[in-house]
Order: structure tokens, then sequence, then C-alpha cells
């Protein structure tokens, strides 16, 4: 069965690999993606997405997203992601422009229209979706499940509390946790065990094609960034996202509610993992297949090099 999903994405390096993916599976259908601030600004994450969508062929619409936060001032990821969210890769004339249209107004409009059928992956900050469940009481309850890459039931990668999407709108991604829709939710605990190491690298960059050419330049900048400030090689933590809607069985969860603290001058956008409850709403990733993975990757890649070239 096809998985129809809206995607809202902050594209930087690994949103980039989650798009190739969504794009590249048989099992997916884009109907739109919403280009928000937060690795970098709107302007650079709408210019990133278009680009991208453009040299992957991409026919869904591109909207433009929110140009910050719910309440606190702006963060930014430039030292990982570089001057424009994603340095690396270097793009021709574009023909893909961005859809008018507001994008809430195609949140609640497509979900509506779609019951039960529309899957929402937030690879970003929660800042979109938690405007468009605010704007429509019944969004919640009509959409299929809620994706989400953000948290960590230990240390951040932000702070020593918080991972980045969650810390960059704290507010909005407490409002996401409790809206009562299905949320898969792809934390640290389980992206960090998808490290993109040298024989992982070679694998896919041995698969060629369009995609691959600008993966890897992508990959060439984000490897150094990342060696350079975590002193590891990087985590393809958005992509996880996709992997779960291309094939669940690669993902184990442990279902409990969740909390984002929204005061603690510490703590701020730390996710609070509550005591395990078989009715909660909110799915945490745990574990991931790692081999099952970058299989899925790498047959994605590969249908993308079929179609594209």
């Amino acid at each position: 069965m096809t998985e129809r999903i809206i995607m809202d994405v902050d594209t930087g390096h690994d949103d980039a690999v989650a798009i190739d993916m969504a794009a590249g599976s048989a099992a997916i259908k884009i109907e739109g993606i919403i280009a928000t601030a937060g690795n970098t600004s709107l302007d650079n994450a709408l210019a990133n997405t278009l680009n991208l969508a453009d040299a992957l062929h991409i026919d869904a619409p591109v909207f433009a997203g929110s140009s910050g936060p719910l309440l606190r001032k702006q963060v930014t990821a430039g030292r990982i992601h570089g001057e424009n969210g994603f340095s690396g890769p270097v793009f021709g004339k574009r023909n893909k422009q961005v859809q008018n249209g507001n994008f809430v107004e195609f949140i609640i409009d497509t979900v509506l229209s779609n019951p039960g059928e529309i899957s929402f992956v937030a690879v970003g900050p929660c800042t979109d979706l938690a405007i468009a469940l605010k704007a429509e009481p019944l969004l919640a309850s009509k959409l299929k499940r809620i994706v989400m890459m953000g948290g960590s039931s230990g240390m951040g990668n932000v702070t020593q509390s918080a991972e980045f999407n969650i810390y960059a709108d704290p507010e909005a991604a407490q409002i996401v946790l409790h809206c009562g829709a299905p949320i898969y939710m792809m934390g640290l605990d389980c992206t960090l065990q998808t490290i993109l190491d040298p024989s992982i690298q070679q694998r896919m960059y041995a698969i060629g094609g369009k995609a691959i050419d600008i993966f890897r330049s992508s990959m060439d900048f984000y490897i150094r960034s990342c060696l350079e400030y975590i002193h590891d090689y990087p985590a393809m933590h958005d992509p996880c996202t996709i992997a779960y809607l291309i094939d669940p069985s690669l993902f184990e969860f442990t279902t409990q509610a969740i909390e984002v603290e929204t005061r603690g001058e510490l703590c701020y956008g730390r996710t609070c993992l509550m005591w395990p409850d078989p009715d909660s709403n909110v799915h945490f990733a745990r574990k991931v297949n790692a081999e099952g993975f970058w299989n899925t990757m790498a047959q994605c890649f590969q249908n993308l090099k079929k179609e594209i070239g």
C-alpha cells in the first residue's frame, strides 16, 4: 500500500537524504513539501528544497512554511550544515518554483479531503504542524499518523539536555505530542545507530547517478563538519522517518507519554519520557535494524538512478 505523505523539512544534509528516499521509493507518494526555518533560515531552506526537488524531478508542490519558531528566539545549525544550510552541492538554473498559497491551508485541505490517508513527516522543528493543528481542531483525528525526527531519552546534541529539532521550537513540539494523533518519534536513541561510516559511504557512492552525485557532494561537507564538531561520522537522523514508512519492521518502539520542557533554563527543549503507557499515542523509537536501513537507502538511490539517471 502506498504511503501518502506531506513532508515538512528544514533542508540541510540529512533532510535532503530523507527527500531522496521518499522520491526514490515506490512505497511513498509525496503529496507536498513544506520548507521551514530550522537548520537554516526559511529563505535558505526553501531554496535548498526547491533545488533538490527540481534535480530529483519531484512533481509535488513545495510551499514556504514558517520563518521562525512560535515563541523562542530562532536558533540555527550553521556550524554543521554550512552557510546556506546545505553546503556542498551546486545546482544549475532551477525550473521548479515555490507553490502559491498558504501552507496551513494546504495541510488542512489535503488531510481533511483524504481522512486517514495522509501521514505528516516532520524532520525539522514542529512549528508548521503545530500551527495547523491549532488552526483546525479536526486535523489530528484525520491524520493517518505523524512521523517525526526529534528528541532523546538521554543527552541532546545541541545542549546537554536537548535535541536540535525539539530545542528549535519546544512549544510547537509540546503541542504536536499532545494532539492525539498516532506519533512515531525518531529520537537520537535510534538515529545514532545509523552512522555513515567510510564503508557505508563507499557502498552508497558506488551506486552512481545524479542523486548520488548530489548526495556525495553534500556528505563531503557534512562529514567534515561532523568530524570537526562532534568528532564522529554523521548519523542519518531524518532518513529514519522515511525508512520507517517504507519498512516499519526495521524499528522497535516503546509506547509512552512524552513531555517537552518549556520553562527550565538548563533543560529547555528536553524531551522527558514518562512511564511506559500502552494507551499513549506516542511511539518512541529505541532500535533500528541498521543493515536493513542501509539496504533500504541503497534501494531508493538505485531506483532514483533508473528514474533520473
